[in-house]
């Protein structure tokens, strides 16, 4: 988001770590914490995240066992207790365990078991709510193509991550 430094002095309000509420088309009222700010002379520029993602940080799964569940059934056991909640249209059965992870890592995680890699899915966030569904959205025939309907396009290239060597090693230290 990005906001002028307005006369009535709106701006000074926007602060890191905020809640922010913006329209989308889930709805008028969509939930969205603050997690980067850059202030300028002319403006305020925020990047947020659903509200939803603060599970991360405040709910704990320490030993959660959905055995034999569908998608709603297992969101049901792993956010009884909390102020999230988990809509699932999920009919596959599976079974996971969660131990000492947060909610935000059991659902789509870089470790294993999560609940993406169990039961599958595609995520939305409804402030409080999330909705993991075989598929949200669908194919409507819409395109976006520079030319056509885009006059201009913006990308930012990161190369930190890139690996251009790999020097495999044997369990005992040595080398290829």
């Amino acid at each position: 988001m990005v906001h002028p430094r307005d006369q009535d002095g709106r701006w000074r309000y926007i602060e890191e770590e905020c809640i922010i509420s913006v329209p989308t088309f889930m709805g008028d009222r969509q939930l969205f914490r603050i997690c980067e700010m850059e202030k300028t002379d002319d403006e305020v520029t925020v990047a947020a995240l659903p509200v939803f993602l603060d599970c991360a940080d405040d709910c704990y799964l320490m030993d959660v066992r959905p055995t034999n569940k569908n998608g709603q059934e297992a969101l049901n056991i792993m956010t009884a207790g909390s102020r999230y909640s988990g809509q699932s249209d999920i009919t596959s059965v599976s079974t996971a365990y969660f131990e000492g992870r947060s909610l935000a890592d059991a659902i789509s995680g870089s470790g294993d078991p999560t609940f993406l890699g169990r039961w599958g899915g595609e995520i939305l966030y409804d402030n409080y709510k999330i909705i993991i569904n075989e598929r949200i959205g669908g194919d409507y025939g819409v395109e976006a193509r520079y030319g056509k309907n885009m006059e201009g396009i913006e990308y930012c290239l990161d190369m930190a991550g890139v690996v251009t060597r790999i020097v495999p090693m044997a369990y005992n230290g040595y080398k290829m």
